[in-house]
């Protein structure tokens, strides 16, 4: 092309350019529109998190200590501590198949292996090894204690290292354990069967963070738990400094400050949140990139609030401040008020029970006329009608519906009675004869007091005059909650010590204590419950209500049996689309 034939292509170019540019002005102009705006930048998804109301005030990271086990503790440990099993809604062990397993290897001796999967970190980046398990061992077996105690629990000679919350079963004593790791295990074998071994998880408080706090080295702290002598009260030894050192860091080096300041680097967490900022009534948790195991959630972020009682943790709940909380035994108001702000409310039994326990020297005769006597079906309703209108009349002395599927096959065939009463039967029982039965009963209790009256109106029916007992009087009977118990062993084997109990019962207990397969467990249980509902021990009545509060759009939250605890499966929540 030539040089002049370029200048004139570009000068008609340029002026159909000017053309073009004026038409378009014209046209917008004539048609009144603007020229249309860019298209605004994306914004990235909100951050999914929730807020979740917990009665109480958080103290330790240490949870299973004899001080810090409260509910407030317990709830952040739900979050960040995690185990070889976890209990679901039912309070049924559910093992942890994301961070290793627990295996039965022999029925007798009792055998278990514990295995840990390779890459598991604490939040701190450091791997949970068997090192952190065989300290969990010695926390939890106190096998290595050789103190002696007063009646008031106190020790009065030798030595109790760590200060744990639960005391140690006589049942789960066991040698120490065998390591192996080139495989990862840990195998423990029991002095005789046990029926709870698969509640024995071991893994606790890092034990790289425990012997950083004692001013011990992580080896010569292994060291002292494979060499030490086990513990024997009738002759004690001067303590082992290095297990010593390593328990006095156990018992308070997780607590907060005297100003109640928490410091979250000692919040290193096996689960998947590590703490973020943490204060009496408020800590952040933050989801671990770096978590291996199976519990990853689909939140990015929770809030744990803490509130001075229940009536604040309602409110605000109510107010739309808190996404999810276990706000206990509501009452009607409760519920009402709840339901007007849109908040869904999850209710159903826990293990809590109330039972009437008859005294040991209470005639046979008025046992058996007072159970005769009540209508248990008018006595659930009229306690628990307005919260649970499914509430049934409690059919076992070891167990309750909170349990599921292993409650409903304990009380097929345990001998329990019918839930109506029969005063004339009662009467006959009595052989017409009055009889006067004086009840200990909490009468600031709300439902305890409910049920009080029935038993009074009852039993009037029956010719027995029910009252409540004198100060200076030994009761008849005593009308009470008990319970909590997550297991048919612990749940037997506490009921029995509290003196509800027969030789019989006794006797299968001690079977039951060797029973290692579930179905056997079962099967004792049923044979006690037959024992002490012949024998007319007591009368089991009803179990007390639990409720899980949860705000409109929440997903994947359920109920769970647990007085005051998390709901299980928080790795399933997920927040509201907004």
């Amino acid at each position: 092309m030539h040089l002049g034939q370029y200048q004139r292509t570009s000068t008609t170019r340029r002026r159909f350019a000017r053309l073009a540019a004026v038409a378009a002005a014209a046209a917008v102009a004539l048609t009144g529109c603007t020229a249309p705006e860019p298209a605004p930048a994306e914004e990235p998804p909100a951050p999914t998190t929730l807020t979740v109301g917990v009665v109480g005030e958080p103290t330790s990271f240490n949870s299973a200590s004899a001080h810090g086990n409260t509910p407030a503790n317990r709830a952040v440990s739900a979050f960040i501590d995690e185990h070889l099993g976890s209990l679901d809604g039912t309070l049924q062990v559910v093992p942890n198949d994301g961070l290793g397993r627990i295996t039965r290897i022999e029925g007798d001796p009792l055998t278990v292996s514990y295995e840990l999967f390779p890459d598991r970190v604490w939040s701190d980046g450091t791997p949970i090894t068997l090192d952190d398990l065989l300290f969990g061992w010695a926390v939890s077996s106190h096998y290595f204690d050789d103190a002696t105690y007063d009646e008031t629990g106190a020790v009065v000679s030798g030595t109790r290292y760590f200060e744990t919350s639960e005391t140690e079963d006589p049942n789960a004593q066991t040698s120490r354990p065998l390591l192996d790791r080139a495989s990862d295990t840990l195998t423990l074998t029991y002095d005789e069967p046990f029926a709870d071994w698969n509640r024995q998880w071991l893994l606790d408080r890092p034990v790289h963070i425990v012997a950083a706090q004692a001013g011990v080295s992580v080896r010569d702290l292994i060291t002292a738990i494979l060499t030490t002598p086990e513990g024997d009260p009738a002759a004690p030894v001067a303590p082992n400094p290095v297990l010593a050192a390593a328990a006095a860091a156990w018992n308070t080096g997780f607590d907060a400050a005297a100003d109640g300041a928490l410091d979250p680097a000692k919040a290193v967490a096996s689960g998947p949140w590590s703490v973020g900022e943490a204060t009496p009534s408020s800590i952040t948790l933050v989801r671990r990139d770096d978590y291996q195991g199976g519990h990853y959630p689909g939140l990015e972020g929770l809030t744990l609030r803490f509130f001075p009682d229940r009536a604040a943790q309602v409110a605000a709940v109510a107010a739309g401040e808190v996404d999810v909380a276990n706000i206990g035994d509501p009452d009607a108001a409760d519920l009402e008020a709840l339901a007007d702000a849109g908040v869904s409310v999850l209710t159903g039994p826990t293990a809590q029970t109330l039972q009437l326990r008859f005294a040991a020297d209470t005639p046979d005769a008025l046992r058996q006329a007072l159970t005769l006597s009540l209508d248990r079906e008018a006595i659930v309703t009229d306690a628990l009608g307005e919260e649970r209108d499914d509430a049934r009349p409690l059919q076992s002395f070891l167990s309750s519906p909170a349990t599921g599927q292993t409650y409903a096959d304990l009380i097929a065939g345990n001998g329990a009675p019918g839930t109506g009463a029969d005063p004339g039967a009662a009467r006959a029982a009595l052989e017409d004869r009055p009889a006067v039965l004086r009840v200990a009963h909490d009468p600031t209790d709300e439902v305890a007091r409910t049920v009080f009256a029935q038993m009074i109106t009852m039993g009037a029916e029956a010719g027995i005059a029910v009252r409540a007992a004198a100060a200076n009087e030994v009761p008849d009977a005593t009308l009470a909650w008990v319970g909590e118990d997550e297991s048919l062993y612990r749940s037997a084997r506490d009921r029995l010590a509290e003196g509800v109990t027969t030789a019989e019962a006794e006797q299968t207990f001690e079977q039951m204590t060797r029973d290692t397969d579930p179905v056997d467990v079962l099967e004792r249980a049923k044979e006690i419950d037959r024992a002490l509902f012949a024998s007319y021990a007591g009368i089991p009545l009803l179990e007390r209500t639990g409720a899980i509060a949860v705000a409109e759009g929440v997903g994947g939250v359920t109920y769970t049996s647990e007085p005051d605890g998390i709901p299980p499966s928080f790795w399933t929540w997920s927040a509201p689309t907004r």
